[in-house]
This record gives structure tokens, sequence and C-alpha cells, in this order.
């Protein structure tokens, strides 16, 4: 038995068999189309999962793991490839982890590919970001596909998540890879013997731009397939169950809820200090939130311009420091948190004049059109302005993942953090592409971020790891695994399109990662808007305390409201939506968790902007 019958055998879906006819179950992609030829050496059971390996007579040797999960049929398969021979392999510009050729029997029906818009900054209703697409395979040739957009940021076109269906049951799949990934079905144009629909499903990496050389081994990424039955609100589920049962980091050893918590940007943006935000502090603590939330510009030269300006808070803003101000958030109930870009600094800040080797060296960033023939026509955006003033570090290098492992846990011992922001606001990919080496330069330096986060997440076990990438940027399995919640989108401030996003991104998270914060200009808020904002992490960024007592009594009401409920949002999540285009057009999302079912209605039989929520038993 091969490795690929092995696996779609496991998969246990009747309508889906395997058409490889002796093709390998991954791929090495060459910049001249070509592609290997791979004997399959054996096949090895393993108690919690199988292995193969394979060889090619260049002396080229790759090895396939698929791991398991007792509690479903959901698999994850990673691998690697290795030159074990005399000679380099140029041009490699992708590898799939995964290449399968399925064939698709007729009470399947012709296979659709359903995926999700990426997170990128809202400016309309209805959003774009997280949106859902729905493709159908049609006669040969016909392909659809998903992949990380063109700044090289894993979700700033499309989240690595996606559907393969048909009739009635499906595989989701989800990426494990923080940069440049991609799905990818099509016809196969080997359709073998036997009626049916033959399809090949491949994910991997795209672009890489990469030579390998004797010795070298090129790592392919975890994928994660989860069969379903049902509709796609059950392929949807098949992720956020396995998500919260095997990839989301606990906290403090307990499964992570949605939180509650305050950040300053929006009530203060740059102009703030430890004076001007007490009463903040007060006035959230009094409201119940847990965390109260520095975000970027605390450090000398505050932001952007301040960045990597890390050792010491700036003494305007802090007189008496940081741990004396955090001292203040805790004696009022919370937590305290900050904001970090680890990723880059300015080019006069701290860290880069002190350590300049530890930074990507390049003076200008021009088109990387070694990717054009993955991006095909699409217009490359004008990245100069970045060149000029800010640096990427390069987190291959062992001396810039201890620097960060020691700075952040200095920051958790010193100053009390118990919550970090970490963003990343910079598109890296034409940084990676003016290196001599790109592939490579982006896989070391993912591969090193997932080595410091997975360190902070082992000794900090009650430190909140909010993934940021000037907003949704950068979700994926990858950084799932490695945080406990996602700022999702820089849009804050229309009630209506923040509902949409937090309950898009339920379809395939749970309800933990879709973190926003209510920070509107005004303090008359309705149960429409707290509900529309608790579909996720509940968040604040407002003037709270120039709110009446009454105000800050129904934001009180409706913190603790949510409090009550705020765990179902982990379970399963369906929902109806009348009109997607009309805000007033009656919704319901529904979770249910065990024996109890949370149910959110919104413009229902008491008319337009009303809501409510209802908890059943």
């Amino acid at each position: 038995m091969t490795f690929a019958h092995r696996l779609i055998r496991h998969l246990g879906l009747s309508e889906i068999t395997d058409n490889s006819i002796g093709r390998a179950p991954f791929a090495l992609l060459l910049s001249d189309n070509s592609r290997f030829e791979w004997t399959e050496i054996g096949l090895t059971e393993q108690r919690n999962g199988f292995s193969a390996e394979f060889a090619h007579a260049s002396g080229l040797r790759s090895e396939l793991r698929a791991r398991i999960f007792g509690d479903s049929r959901a698999v994850e398969v990673s691998g690697s490839i290795c030159n074990n021979g005399s000679r380099t392999v140029a041009g490699v510009t992708g590898c799939a982890t995964l290449q399968l050729f399925l064939r698709a029997e007729p009470g399947w029906g012709a296979p659709k590919l359903k995926t999700w818009r990426g997170g990128m900054v809202a400016s309309a209703f209805p959003p774009v970001d997280f949106e859902a697409v729905s493709r159908q395979l049609i006669s040969y040739p016909s392909a659809v596909s998903a992949r990380c957009g063109i700044d090289g940021r894993s979700s700033s076109e499309d989240l690595p998540f996606a559907l393969l269906a048909g009739a009635g049951c499906g595989v989701a799949i989800g990426v494990e890879w923080s940069g440049t990934w991609y799905v990818d079905v099509r016809s196969d144009p080997q359709p073998g013997a036997g009626r049916g629909y033959p399809v090949r499903l491949e994910a991997g990496l795209w672009g890489i731009a990469l030579d390998l050389c004797p010795g070298q081994t090129l790592p392919l990424p975890t994928v994660l397939l989860a069969p379903y039955t049902g509709d796609a609100a059950d392929g949807g589920n098949a992720l956020r169950r396995h998500i919260r049962r095997h990839v989301m980091p606990r906290l403090d050893g307990e499964e992570v809820v949605p939180m509650t918590s305050f950040n300053h940007w929006f009530a203060f943006r740059t102009a703030f200090s430890d004076a001007l935000l007490r009463p903040a502090v007060k006035a959230a603590g009094a409201a119940g939130l847990e965390y109260f939330v520095i975000d970027a510009g605390w450090f000398p030269g505050g932001f952007p311009k301040g960045i990597g300006n890390w050792d010491e808070p700036d003494p305007e803003r802090f007189p008496d420091g940081v741990a004396a101000f955090s001292k203040y958030v805790r004696e009022q109930g919370m937590r305290y948190g900050t904001w970090f870009e680890p990723e880059y600094a300015h080019v006069y800040s701290s860290l880069y004049r002190k350590h300049p080797d530890w930074f990507v060296p390049v003076e200008s960033l021009t088109r990387p059109t070694t990717y054009d023939n993955w991006m095909g026509n699409r217009t490359w955006p004008d990245f100069s302005v970045y060149a000029a003033d800010y640096r990427m570090l390069d987190f291959g290098l062992p001396e810039v993942q201890q620097y960060w492992v020691d700075r952040i846990s200095a920051a958790y011992a010193d100053w009390g953090v118990r919550w970090i922001r970490w963003d990343f606001n910079h598109p890296p990919l034409y940084r990676w592409n003016a290196t001599p080496e790109p592939g490579w330069a982006q896989i070391n330096h993912i591969r090193g971020l997932y080595t410091v986060l997975d360190h902070l997440i082992e000794t900090l076990p009650d430190l909140v790891i909010e993934q940021c990438a000037g907003g949704g940027h950068r979700i994926d399995l990858g950084t799932v695994r490695r945080g406990h919640t996602f700022w999702m989108n820089d849009h804050t401030s229309d009630t209506d399109t923040v509902r949409r996003l937090q309950t898009r991104l339920n379809q395939v998270l749970p309800g933990n990662y879709a973190n926003t914060n209510l920070c509107q200009p005004r303090h008359d808020f309705t149960d429409y808007d707290y509900l529309s904002h608790s579909c996720g992490p509940f968040g604040y960024s407002g003037r709270l305390w120039e709110a009446t007592d009454a105000q800050k009594r129904g934001y009180a009401d409706a913190i603790k409201n949510y409090k009550g409920f705020r765990h179902l949002l982990l379970g399963d999540y369906r929902f109806e939506l009348a009109d997607i285009e009309d805000r007033t057009a009656r919704e319901v999302h529904t979770w249910t968790e065990g024996g109890q079912q949370l149910v959110i209605e919104l413009n229902g039989a008491a008319g337009p902007r009303t809501a409510s929520v209802t908890v059943n038993d």
C-alpha cells in the first residue's frame, strides 16, 4: 500500500478514491516546470500515524509523516526533502507537502473549493475581509486556488483554510506556514481508468526561490486534512474542533476563553502618559475588564520612528517607569499588557545601531520578478518607502531569537506584562527577495519566529500572545498554534462591519481568535452595539471615564453578561443571514457547546438595530 492510498483510505470519504497511478504524494517545483519522479521505498505504521520514505536517482531523499488524531479522522501531514546527492538542485520555486491525485466518483459531483478572503483593512460595507468564496471545477482544464498575497504575509490575500467539497461531504484543509503558501485544486490531465472526476490537490509553499545544495534539507510545512460529512458549516466546524483540541495553546494550563481588554490606541493614539492613562485604567477596572494594554508608542521616539528602542520606556510618558504603572493596573483588578513589533526596527533605533548585522541587508526594494510565474498579471505595489527607514530582523539568527526571548521574558518579570501584542506591520517578501537566497531567508525567518514563540508559550504559560500584522494579515495555523488571539482587523469604527468580520472568522476559527475593540467616539451604546462586538473577545478602546454614571453601568452590565456566555463561543458555529448587503437584515448566530446553545439574534422581530442573546440548555 502506498502513502497516498493509505492517507485517502484513512480519510474515509466513500466518494473519493486514490488516482495517483504511481505518482508521488508530494512535489518539488522547479523554475522550468519540470518535476522529479520519485520511488516510494516503503510505508511504516506508527502508534499515532504512518510515514513513508521516497528516493530519487540524483540522491534526493524525502520523508512524509502523517499524524492521525484519535478523536476524529483528521490528519496532519508534514515532511522534508534532503539532498543526499553530490549536485545542487537549482531553481526550486516551491514545494508541495501534499500532491494528491484523487478521483471524485459520480455521486460526489464536480468538486468545489471554498476559501476565505484574507484580513486586509475593511473600508466598506459589506467588507470583503474574511468573505467566503466557493468555486466549482468545470470540464478540463479547470483550476481554483487560494494563496498568500504579494507582500509575503500569510493572510494578506486569502486565509490558509479551505474546503474541498462535494455532495454532502468533503475535506477541510489548513496550511501551517506564516509566509508564502498555496492550495490548488485542478482537473487532473492524467485521468486514468474509470468514471468520475479526476482531480489533483496540492498544498505547500510557492515562490520560495532557492537552490537545494548537497547536505541541505528543505522542510515541508504541515498541512491539515479534516474530513467531514454535511455542509460547509460542518466543514468549518471540523477545522474549529481540531484547532481547539490540538492546535490552540493553553493559557496558564487552562483552555483559552475569549478575553476582555482595554487597548489605549484608539482613545489616545500617541498623546498619552502615565497620568493621562490612569483615569482610563480606573474606569476599565470598574467595568470589569481583565487586561489593560498599552499599544504602540511607549518607547523613546514614539510610533513609528521609535520602533527598535526596546530597552527602556519613554521617560516623558512614564516618569516613574512602567513597573509603577503596571502596579496601578493590577491594583484596579486587571493585568498589564503592551505592544512590540519584534521583526522590524527603524534605522535610528538603538537596536539597529547596536546590531546592524542582525538585520536583512537591503538598501532598496525592487519588484521580485522571481515570483512573476506565480502571481500572473497582479500589480506589484511600491514598497520602496519601507526601504528608506526600516530594516527587517533576521529571525533565522540564533542571537536574534535569544534577544527576543530575553526581552519579553524581562518585560514579564520586571513590568508584570501578561499580554503582548506581537505586531508585524511591514511586508517581508521584498526583503527576502533582495537577499542572495530568498527562499532560505523566508524559511529560516519563519522557523526562527516559531522557535521564539514556542519558547515563550512554554516558559511564560500565563502570558497572552495576541498575534497582529497590521490587522489580520498573518492568520494561519502557525500563528494560531503560537497565539491565544488575533487582532483581526484594523477597522473598528462601524458596528455592522465589525460584526461581519467576527462572525466570518468564526467560520474557521474558535471564537477566542476574533479580537476587536468597541471604540466609537460615543457612549450611548445599546445591546445591538454590545452584541455585535461579542462574537469574539470583547475589547474596548474609548474614553470610558468621560461617560455618565448610567452609561458606565450599562457598559459594566454588558461585560458581566458577556462573561456569562463567552465560553460557548468555542463551540460549533452556524449562522443565518437573510441578505449579506442589508445592514438591517435578520441575522442569527448560533454556537453549540455540550448541552448548551448560545444564540445571538440581530434585526429580529423587534425591528432593525435590535439584538438579543439567549442561552438554551
